[in-house]
Protein backbone atom coordinates (compact mmCIF):
# COMPACT_ATOMS: atom_id res chain seq x y z
CA UNK A 1 0.00 0.00 0.00
CA UNK A 2 1.45 3.34 -0.80
CA UNK A 3 2.04 6.01 1.25
CA UNK A 4 1.62 9.80 0.61
CA UNK A 5 1.72 11.97 3.62
CA UNK A 6 1.47 15.61 2.61
CA UNK A 7 -0.66 17.72 -0.53
CA UNK A 8 3.46 19.24 -1.30
CA UNK A 9 4.63 15.78 -2.14
CA UNK A 10 2.67 16.03 -5.71
CA UNK A 11 5.36 18.73 -6.30
CA UNK A 12 7.90 15.30 -6.39
CA UNK A 13 5.53 13.19 -8.93
CA UNK A 14 4.75 16.79 -11.08
CA UNK A 15 8.02 19.06 -10.15
CA UNK A 16 7.61 20.90 -13.84
CA UNK A 17 4.39 20.32 -16.17
CA UNK A 18 5.40 21.15 -19.46
CA UNK A 19 2.78 22.96 -20.73
CA UNK A 20 4.51 24.17 -24.23
CA UNK A 21 4.12 20.06 -25.55
CA UNK A 22 0.08 20.92 -26.09
CA UNK A 23 -0.75 21.90 -29.58
CA UNK A 24 -3.37 24.49 -28.17
CA UNK A 25 -4.01 26.53 -25.59
CA UNK A 26 -4.53 30.08 -26.81
CA UNK A 27 -8.26 30.52 -26.38
CA UNK A 28 -10.92 29.59 -23.92
CA UNK A 29 -11.93 26.56 -25.53
CA UNK A 30 -8.94 24.98 -25.19
CA UNK A 31 -7.54 25.89 -22.37
CA UNK A 32 -5.59 23.93 -19.93
CA UNK A 33 -6.45 22.93 -16.43
CA UNK A 34 -3.94 23.52 -13.67
CA UNK A 35 -3.45 21.86 -10.33
CA UNK A 36 -2.67 23.70 -7.07
CA UNK A 37 0.48 23.63 -4.68
CA UNK A 38 2.43 22.91 -8.11
CA UNK A 39 4.97 24.40 -10.88
CA UNK A 40 4.66 24.54 -14.72
CA UNK A 41 6.78 25.80 -17.55
CA UNK A 42 4.48 27.13 -19.88
CA UNK A 43 5.66 28.71 -23.96
CA UNK A 44 4.05 31.47 -25.90
CA UNK A 45 3.23 30.07 -29.27
CA UNK A 46 4.09 33.04 -31.51
CA UNK A 47 0.67 33.77 -32.39
CA UNK A 48 -0.17 36.84 -34.85
CA UNK A 49 -2.77 39.36 -35.05
CA UNK A 50 -4.42 41.30 -32.62
CA UNK A 51 -7.97 39.88 -30.47
CA UNK A 52 -10.73 41.24 -31.77
CA UNK A 53 -13.19 39.11 -29.03
CA UNK A 54 -15.13 40.28 -25.97
CA UNK A 55 -11.47 40.05 -24.39
CA UNK A 56 -10.32 43.14 -25.12
CA UNK A 57 -12.65 44.77 -23.65
CA UNK A 58 -10.92 44.42 -20.27
CA UNK A 59 -7.56 45.84 -21.37
CA UNK A 60 -6.11 48.92 -22.75
CA UNK A 61 -6.61 49.98 -26.20
CA UNK A 62 -4.36 47.67 -28.64
CA UNK A 63 -2.52 45.54 -25.72
CA UNK A 64 -4.75 42.18 -26.55
CA UNK A 65 -2.21 40.00 -29.05
CA UNK A 66 -3.60 36.93 -29.81
CA UNK A 67 -0.82 35.09 -28.57
CA UNK A 68 -2.46 34.15 -25.26
CA UNK A 69 -1.92 31.75 -22.56
CA UNK A 70 -5.38 30.11 -21.46
CA UNK A 71 -4.91 28.24 -17.98
CA UNK A 72 -8.27 27.18 -15.56
CA UNK A 73 -8.37 26.61 -12.02
CA UNK A 74 -11.05 25.27 -10.07
CA UNK A 75 -10.57 25.85 -6.47
CA UNK A 76 -11.71 22.67 -3.56
CA UNK A 77 -12.38 26.13 -1.12
CA UNK A 78 -12.38 29.90 -0.73
CA UNK A 79 -8.83 30.69 0.22
CA UNK A 80 -5.94 32.60 -1.47
CA UNK A 81 -4.15 31.87 -4.90
CA UNK A 82 -0.80 33.27 -4.92
CA UNK A 83 0.92 33.20 -8.58
CA UNK A 84 4.21 33.68 -8.98
CA UNK A 85 5.52 33.92 -12.93
CA UNK A 86 9.24 34.17 -13.62
CA UNK A 87 10.26 35.11 -17.20
CA UNK A 88 13.43 36.07 -19.29
CA UNK A 89 12.50 40.12 -18.94
CA UNK A 90 9.38 39.14 -21.26
CA UNK A 91 6.32 42.03 -21.38
CA UNK A 92 3.27 40.14 -21.15
CA UNK A 93 -0.10 40.94 -19.38
CA UNK A 94 -1.66 38.72 -16.59
CA UNK A 95 -5.60 38.19 -16.23
CA UNK A 96 -7.73 37.04 -13.69
CA UNK A 97 -11.00 36.15 -14.53
CA UNK A 98 -13.98 34.58 -12.39
CA UNK A 99 -17.07 32.98 -14.13
CA UNK A 100 -20.29 34.55 -13.22
CA UNK A 101 -23.56 32.68 -13.99
CA UNK A 102 -23.26 30.93 -17.66
CA UNK A 103 -19.55 29.35 -17.72
CA UNK A 104 -16.62 30.61 -17.89
CA UNK A 105 -16.08 30.46 -21.61
CA UNK A 106 -19.87 31.50 -22.18
CA UNK A 107 -19.25 34.50 -19.78
CA UNK A 108 -16.13 35.41 -21.85
CA UNK A 109 -18.31 35.39 -24.73
CA UNK A 110 -21.09 37.73 -23.64
CA UNK A 111 -18.37 40.06 -22.00
CA UNK A 112 -19.80 39.17 -18.46
CA UNK A 113 -16.49 37.74 -17.00
CA UNK A 114 -15.57 39.21 -13.71
CA UNK A 115 -12.30 40.54 -13.90
CA UNK A 116 -9.93 39.52 -10.42
CA UNK A 117 -6.74 40.96 -11.86
CA UNK A 118 -5.08 43.07 -14.64
CA UNK A 119 -1.36 42.79 -14.24
CA UNK A 120 0.65 44.47 -16.89
CA UNK A 121 4.28 42.07 -16.35
CA UNK A 122 7.76 43.76 -17.04
CA UNK A 123 9.90 42.64 -14.58
CA UNK A 124 11.72 39.08 -14.06
CA UNK A 125 9.38 38.27 -10.92
CA UNK A 126 5.45 38.56 -10.63
CA UNK A 127 4.12 37.97 -6.94
CA UNK A 128 0.77 38.33 -6.85
CA UNK A 129 -2.31 37.07 -4.96
CA UNK A 130 -5.79 36.92 -5.28
CA UNK A 131 -9.00 35.75 -2.77
CA UNK A 132 -11.19 33.16 -4.91
CA UNK A 133 -14.71 31.47 -3.94
CA UNK A 134 -15.42 27.70 -4.06
CA UNK A 135 -17.93 26.63 -6.87
CA UNK A 136 -16.55 28.78 -9.28
CA UNK A 137 -14.35 28.38 -12.26
CA UNK A 138 -11.47 30.63 -12.50
CA UNK A 139 -9.05 31.82 -15.73
CA UNK A 140 -5.48 32.96 -15.91
CA UNK A 141 -4.91 34.65 -19.13
CA UNK A 142 -1.22 35.41 -19.60
CA UNK A 143 -1.06 37.38 -22.96
CA UNK A 144 2.50 38.40 -24.79
CA UNK A 145 3.62 40.35 -27.43
CA UNK A 146 3.31 39.38 -31.16
CA UNK A 147 4.95 36.46 -33.12
CA UNK A 148 7.33 35.72 -29.42
CA UNK A 149 7.82 31.95 -28.32
CA UNK A 150 8.92 32.73 -25.18
CA UNK A 151 8.60 30.59 -21.77
CA UNK A 152 8.34 31.33 -18.37
CA UNK A 153 7.44 29.73 -14.80
CA UNK A 154 4.12 29.35 -13.23
CA UNK A 155 3.79 28.55 -9.40
CA UNK A 156 0.50 28.65 -8.38
CA UNK A 157 -0.06 27.89 -4.79
CA UNK A 158 -3.07 27.93 -2.71
CA UNK A 159 -3.96 28.73 0.79
CA UNK A 160 -7.73 28.08 2.07
CA UNK A 161 -8.87 31.42 3.43
CA UNK A 162 -12.26 33.03 5.01
CA UNK A 163 -13.35 36.31 3.66
CA UNK A 164 -11.93 37.54 6.51
CA UNK A 165 -8.47 36.26 5.41
CA UNK A 166 -8.58 33.76 8.24
CA UNK A 167 -6.61 30.10 7.50
CA UNK A 168 -9.29 27.85 7.56
CA UNK A 169 -8.50 25.57 10.25
CA UNK A 170 -7.33 21.83 9.57
CA UNK A 171 -7.47 22.13 5.93
CA UNK A 172 -4.90 19.74 3.69
CA UNK A 173 -5.17 19.94 -0.11
CA UNK A 174 -3.43 17.09 -1.75
CA UNK A 175 -3.71 17.79 -5.48
CA UNK A 176 -2.31 14.82 -7.52
CA UNK A 177 -4.07 16.20 -11.05
CA UNK A 178 -1.99 17.04 -13.89
CA UNK A 179 -3.21 17.91 -17.74
CA UNK A 180 -4.80 14.51 -18.57
CA UNK A 181 -8.04 13.35 -20.35
CA UNK A 182 -8.67 10.88 -17.49
CA UNK A 183 -11.39 12.02 -15.60
CA UNK A 184 -11.44 13.78 -12.18
CA UNK A 185 -12.09 12.53 -8.62
CA UNK A 186 -12.53 14.94 -5.78
CA UNK A 187 -12.98 13.89 -2.27
CA UNK A 188 -13.96 16.72 0.32
CA UNK A 189 -14.02 16.21 4.48
CA UNK A 190 -16.09 18.59 6.08
CA UNK A 191 -17.27 18.77 9.41
CA UNK A 192 -20.77 17.52 10.22
CA UNK A 193 -21.49 20.72 12.40
CA UNK A 194 -20.15 23.54 10.63
CA UNK A 195 -19.25 22.05 7.09
CA UNK A 196 -15.41 23.61 7.56
CA UNK A 197 -12.73 21.22 5.81
CA UNK A 198 -11.36 18.46 7.96
CA UNK A 199 -7.31 17.34 7.33
CA UNK A 200 -7.72 13.03 8.10
CA UNK A 201 -6.01 10.37 6.98
CA UNK A 202 -7.80 8.85 4.31
CA UNK A 203 -7.57 4.94 3.35
CA UNK A 204 -8.47 2.77 0.45
CA UNK A 205 -8.07 -0.63 -0.05
CA UNK A 206 -9.82 -3.38 -2.97
CA UNK A 207 -9.14 -1.14 -6.31
CA UNK A 208 -5.52 -0.62 -7.77
CA UNK A 209 -6.38 2.18 -9.37
CA UNK A 210 -7.12 4.22 -6.33
CA UNK A 211 -5.34 2.31 -3.40
CA UNK A 212 -3.83 4.45 -0.98
CA UNK A 213 -3.54 6.13 2.14
CA UNK A 214 -3.25 9.69 1.44
CA UNK A 215 -3.32 12.83 4.04
CA UNK A 216 -5.23 15.24 3.64
CA UNK A 217 -8.85 17.80 3.52
CA UNK A 218 -9.27 17.77 0.19
CA UNK A 219 -8.50 14.81 -2.32
CA UNK A 220 -8.06 15.15 -5.99
CA UNK A 221 -6.97 12.88 -8.34
CA UNK A 222 -6.98 11.89 -12.47
CA UNK A 223 -8.63 8.32 -12.67
CA UNK A 224 -9.10 6.42 -15.69
CA UNK A 225 -12.34 4.63 -14.78
CA UNK A 226 -14.91 3.98 -12.48
CA UNK A 227 -14.06 2.43 -9.28
CA UNK A 228 -17.33 0.19 -8.36
CA UNK A 229 -16.39 -1.55 -5.11
CA UNK A 230 -13.63 -0.50 -2.81
CA UNK A 231 -13.30 -0.18 1.26
CA UNK A 232 -12.84 3.61 2.62
CA UNK A 233 -11.49 4.27 5.78
CA UNK A 234 -11.14 8.21 7.02
CA UNK A 235 -9.30 9.09 10.57
CA UNK A 236 -9.25 12.72 12.03
CA UNK A 237 -8.23 14.01 14.85
CA UNK A 238 -11.08 15.42 16.83
CA UNK A 239 -13.95 13.18 15.17
CA UNK A 240 -15.83 9.69 15.09
CA UNK A 241 -14.28 7.80 12.45
CA UNK A 242 -15.85 6.93 9.12
CA UNK A 243 -15.96 3.40 7.55
CA UNK A 244 -17.25 2.51 3.88
CA UNK A 245 -16.72 -1.11 2.37
CA UNK A 246 -18.60 -0.50 -0.79
CA UNK A 247 -17.60 2.44 -1.34
CA UNK A 248 -18.24 3.36 -5.07
CA UNK A 249 -17.16 5.83 -8.09
CA UNK A 250 -19.08 6.72 -10.21
CA UNK A 251 -16.98 8.46 -13.13
CA UNK A 252 -19.69 10.67 -15.30
CA UNK A 253 -18.77 13.12 -17.66
CA UNK A 254 -17.54 15.73 -15.07
CA UNK A 255 -15.69 13.51 -13.17
CA UNK A 256 -16.95 12.44 -9.60
CA UNK A 257 -16.70 14.89 -6.10
CA UNK A 258 -17.47 13.59 -3.21
CA UNK A 259 -18.45 15.06 0.29
CA UNK A 260 -17.87 12.83 3.92
CA UNK A 261 -19.20 14.55 6.86
CA UNK A 262 -17.22 13.51 9.95
CA UNK A 263 -19.05 13.79 13.50
CA UNK A 264 -17.08 15.36 15.98
CA UNK A 265 -16.08 14.09 19.08
CA UNK A 266 -18.17 15.34 21.98
CA UNK A 267 -18.31 14.33 25.43
CA UNK A 268 -21.54 12.45 25.86
CA UNK A 269 -21.90 11.23 21.87
CA UNK A 270 -22.13 7.23 21.90
CA UNK A 271 -20.95 5.58 18.38
CA UNK A 272 -21.89 2.02 17.62
CA UNK A 273 -18.74 -0.27 16.29
CA UNK A 274 -20.28 -2.66 13.92
CA UNK A 275 -18.97 -6.09 13.04
CA UNK A 276 -17.71 -6.87 16.17
CA UNK A 277 -18.75 -11.11 17.17
CA UNK A 278 -18.18 -13.08 20.00
CA UNK A 279 -19.05 -16.92 19.86
CA UNK A 280 -22.50 -18.27 20.88
CA UNK A 281 -23.30 -17.70 24.71
CA UNK A 282 -19.90 -16.34 25.17
CA UNK A 283 -17.28 -13.71 25.45
CA UNK A 284 -14.73 -14.90 23.25
CA UNK A 285 -13.81 -12.38 19.97
CA UNK A 286 -13.97 -14.24 16.74
CA UNK A 287 -11.20 -13.27 14.19
CA UNK A 288 -13.24 -11.72 12.05
CA UNK A 289 -13.66 -8.80 14.16
CA UNK A 290 -10.04 -8.25 14.59
CA UNK A 291 -10.32 -5.26 11.39
CA UNK A 292 -13.21 -3.48 13.47
CA UNK A 293 -11.23 -3.39 16.59
CA UNK A 294 -8.22 -2.42 14.63
CA UNK A 295 -10.12 0.30 13.60
CA UNK A 296 -10.97 1.04 16.99
CA UNK A 297 -7.40 0.67 18.06
CA UNK A 298 -6.67 3.41 15.13
CA UNK A 299 -9.43 5.82 16.08
CA UNK A 300 -7.85 6.18 20.09
CA UNK A 301 -4.22 6.66 18.48
CA UNK A 302 -5.41 9.39 16.07
CA UNK A 303 -6.88 11.20 19.22
CA UNK A 304 -4.61 10.84 22.60
CA UNK A 305 -6.57 12.41 24.81
CA UNK A 306 -10.50 11.02 24.32
CA UNK A 307 -11.17 8.65 27.12
CA UNK A 308 -13.99 5.34 26.63
CA UNK A 309 -16.51 3.36 28.04
CA UNK A 310 -16.85 0.46 25.78
CA UNK A 311 -20.66 -0.54 26.66
CA UNK A 312 -21.59 -4.37 26.11
CA UNK A 313 -25.71 -5.18 24.90
CA UNK A 314 -27.39 -8.66 24.36
CA UNK A 315 -30.60 -9.66 23.07
CA UNK A 316 -32.72 -11.74 25.50
CA UNK A 317 -35.99 -12.27 26.61
CA UNK A 318 -35.82 -10.96 29.93
CA UNK A 319 -36.12 -14.13 31.35
CA UNK A 320 -32.52 -14.11 32.03
CA UNK A 321 -31.61 -10.84 32.96
CA UNK A 322 -28.20 -11.68 35.83
CA UNK A 323 -26.77 -13.66 33.33
CA UNK A 324 -27.58 -11.70 29.92
CA UNK A 325 -25.65 -8.84 32.04
CA UNK A 326 -23.37 -10.84 33.07
CA UNK A 327 -22.45 -11.98 29.31
CA UNK A 328 -22.48 -8.13 28.09
CA UNK A 329 -20.24 -7.06 30.91
CA UNK A 330 -17.58 -9.96 29.74
CA UNK A 331 -18.25 -9.02 26.33
CA UNK A 332 -16.96 -5.15 26.87
CA UNK A 333 -14.62 -6.53 28.93
CA UNK A 334 -13.17 -8.24 26.23
CA UNK A 335 -12.96 -5.59 23.99
CA UNK A 336 -11.24 -3.55 26.33
CA UNK A 337 -8.69 -5.59 26.92
CA UNK A 338 -7.65 -6.42 23.78
CA UNK A 339 -7.27 -3.00 22.96
CA UNK A 340 -4.88 -2.77 26.17
CA UNK A 341 -3.07 -5.42 24.06
CA UNK A 342 -2.94 -2.99 21.21
CA UNK A 343 -1.11 -0.31 22.95
CA UNK A 344 -4.05 1.81 24.53
CA UNK A 345 -3.21 3.01 28.00
CA UNK A 346 -5.84 1.16 30.20
CA UNK A 347 -5.98 4.78 32.07
CA UNK A 348 -8.48 5.79 29.26
CA UNK A 349 -10.59 3.01 29.22
CA UNK A 350 -13.46 1.56 30.97
CA UNK A 351 -16.10 -0.87 30.44
CA UNK A 352 -19.60 -1.92 31.29
CA UNK A 353 -22.94 -4.76 30.47
CA UNK A 354 -25.99 -3.34 29.85
CA UNK A 355 -27.44 -6.82 28.86
CA UNK A 356 -31.00 -6.38 27.00
CA UNK A 357 -31.73 -3.06 29.13
CA UNK A 358 -31.50 -0.96 26.21
CA UNK A 359 -32.42 -2.53 23.33
CA UNK A 360 -32.64 -1.50 19.47
CA UNK A 361 -35.89 -3.18 19.18
CA UNK A 362 -37.86 -3.98 22.46
CA UNK A 363 -39.67 -6.65 20.27
CA UNK A 364 -37.17 -8.02 17.77
CA UNK A 365 -39.59 -9.85 15.03
CA UNK A 366 -36.55 -11.61 12.96
CA UNK A 367 -33.21 -11.94 13.60
CA UNK A 368 -31.81 -8.75 11.79
CA UNK A 369 -33.37 -7.13 14.81
CA UNK A 370 -31.87 -9.37 17.12
CA UNK A 371 -28.43 -9.03 15.91
CA UNK A 372 -28.85 -5.15 15.97
CA UNK A 373 -29.67 -5.59 20.09
CA UNK A 374 -25.91 -7.67 20.00
CA UNK A 375 -23.89 -4.89 19.98
CA UNK A 376 -20.99 -3.03 21.14
CA UNK A 377 -21.07 0.81 21.55
CA UNK A 378 -18.46 3.60 22.96
CA UNK A 379 -19.50 6.36 25.27
CA UNK A 380 -16.91 9.51 24.53
CA UNK A 381 -16.30 10.63 28.08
Amino acid sequence: MKIYALFFLATIFFPLEIIGQRSSYYDCEQGVSLSHNNYYHIAFQGRKGMDRSNLSGYAEEGSTTKNQIWLFFSPPSAGLINLNIKNQDLSFGTFVFAENNDGICNDFKKGKAKLLLNEPNKDALMNRSVFIEEGLKYAIVLIGAEKIKDSLELEINFSPQDKKGNKIIDSLVFDLTKPSREKKYSLYIRNAQNKMPVKGKISFNGSNEIDGAYVASDLIMNLKRTVKKCELKIDAEGFISYDEEDYEILLGENGFQDTIYLKPLVRGTVAKIDEIYFAAGLSIILEESAPKLNRLRDFLLVNPTVHIEVQGHVNGDGKKSMRSKRLSKKRAKSVLDYLIEAGISSDRLSSVGFGFTKPVYDQPKNEMEKEANRRVEILIK
